[in-house]
């Protein structure tokens, strides 16, 4: 009788070894694609705006309006109001930083920045930190 329930229970065991190392490989996968979505070097979090110049805010600002992150007339006012104080004008397009941003780069200080760009989990990401730059926006103003 004990022979006859090790060799199913072994069996059981055995067989659960491939599913294990093929959800390991599975989760490693996901945890370096997360991190490429992320930051790119295996980074997890959300970067900070406080550090992005006003100029590059406000070009992400226009990027998230663009994009539909935010919607047109609260942020575009106050992208407008931050081009004034930056540049002197409502325009922003000698300025490199501004132009980064409108193509959806965050310039999160120390030479990172951060791609808006992309779909799925990014986009739910990207939708984030519009909202952040929009609230960080005002507080400069």
């Amino acid at each position: 009788m004990f022979k006859t329930l090790v060799v199913p229970a072994t069996a059981l065991i055995l067989a659960a070894v491939p599913v294990s190392l093929a959800h390991a490989q599975l989760m490693d996968q996901l945890k370096s694609a997360g991190g490429e979505m992320l930051g790119g070097s295996g980074g997890t979090a959300i970067p900070s705006v406080t550090q992005a110049s006003p100029g590059n805010l406000a070009g992400v600002l226009q990027y998230c309006v663009q994009n539909n992150y935010l919607s047109g007339g609260a942020a575009s006012s106050v992208k407008d109001s931050l081009l004034r104080k930056v540049t002197g004008s409502g325009s922003g397009e000698s300025n490199s930083s501004f132009k980064a941003g409108s193509a959806g780069m965050l310039e999160s200080g120390n030479g990172q920045n951060f791609s808006l760009g992309g779909g799925g989990l990014k986009q739910e990401i990207a939708r984030k930190i519009c909202d952040q730059v929009l609230a960080h926006a005002k507080s400069l103003l």
